[in-house]
């Protein structure tokens, strides 16, 4: 059996997402992961300590929006580049051969368009890997709904599950939200949130190409 076993790439399309990044190559994922309620994996926090005890990997699919902090554990797997990892972190999840990892969780941004087509990939993978050693599709993949935004836009006690947690960056989406300015710090929050509209431009990109 290959043990490197990975999609076949194809020649890239207007359609396709991110066209100067490897994940260019890969074509849209056919699967649909399901959400993950933040709740959810919050009591599992508070229960265990560690999402892992229970079985449980997030893979964080941020790149140059990769700041402020993310949930405590996360792998993170920057999304340009996530299909040439999918082998690797399937082996990983297998462990010694008794599924260590049950469930994988992909998120980015706002879960609305790095997070899903990962998921998606993964996904398939696991599908078609799991079909050739004729065995049921393991591990499970979800999507966090809502993403890190809402996650840290949450407060207590999500907030305390997150490493290297940074108050002031989440601060500028909850005056989003509230229509609230600040004058303070006027120049490091521009350019925190162009780098936020940036990427989240390219999740809409994202997530209109995978409607096509």
């Amino acid at each position: 059996m290959n043990q490197n076993f990975v999609p076949k790439p194809v020649a890239p399309s207007s359609k396709m997402v991110a066209p100067n990044d490897p994940a260019s190559q890969f074509p849209q994922p056919r699967s649909v992961a399901p959400l993950m309620d933040p709740q959810q994996l919050v009591r599992q926090f508070m229960i265990l300590g560690d999402l892992l005890n229970a079985g449980t990997l997030l893979v964080d699919v941020r790149r140059t929006d990769y700041e402020g902090g993310t949930i405590r554990g996360s792998l993170n797997l920057p999304a340009q580049s996530f299909p040439l990892n999918m082998s690797t972190l399937f082996r990983l999840c297998a462990g010694d051969g008794l599924a260590v990892i049950s469930r994988v969780v992909f998120y980015c941004g706002s879960s609305n368009g790095r997070g899903p087509r990962c998921a998606g990939w993964f996904m398939d993978y696991v599908q078609e890997r799991c079909q050739m050693m004729e065995m049921p599709p393991t591990p499970q993949v979800f999507v966090l709904d809502g993403g890190i935004k809402g996650w840290a836009l949450r407060g207590e006690p999500f907030t305390h599950f997150m490493d290297v947690y940074v108050p002031s960056y989440w601060q500028q989406f909850s005056d989003q939200r509230t229509g609230v300015k600040r004058v303070g710090n006027e120049e490091q929050g521009a350019s925190q949130s162009k780098r936020s509209r940036d990427e989240e431009g390219a999740e809409e990109g994202d997530q209109n190409s995978m409607a096509m």
